[in-house]
């Protein structure tokens, strides 16, 4: 579990969303091949990804009742 308010994850932030940006104005550039600009992308996904991992996460409600709560036919037929 990731602590997002901890000093150590928000310098990681910080350092990530620089070479984030630095990535991007590499992109924007014209003079890179195909593979460095694949290369580029990549890595400003993988690290969007690893920011994304401290974002709370939406609960999601589930309608149905347990095996276990469900009403039992205890009629024998």
């Amino acid at each position: 579990m990731i602590d997002a308010y901890s000093e150590t994850w928000h310098d990681m932030a910080i350092k990530a969303n620089e070479i984030i940006e630095a990535s991007r104005t590499r992109l924007e550039q014209v003079d890179q091949s195909q593979s460095e600009s694949q290369f580029l992308r990549g890595k400003i996904a993988a690290l969007r990804e690893i920011l994304a991992l401290a974002q709370p996460r939406p609960l999601v409600a589930n309608n149905s009742m347990p095996d276990e709560l469900r009403p039992r036919d205890r009629s024998g037929i």
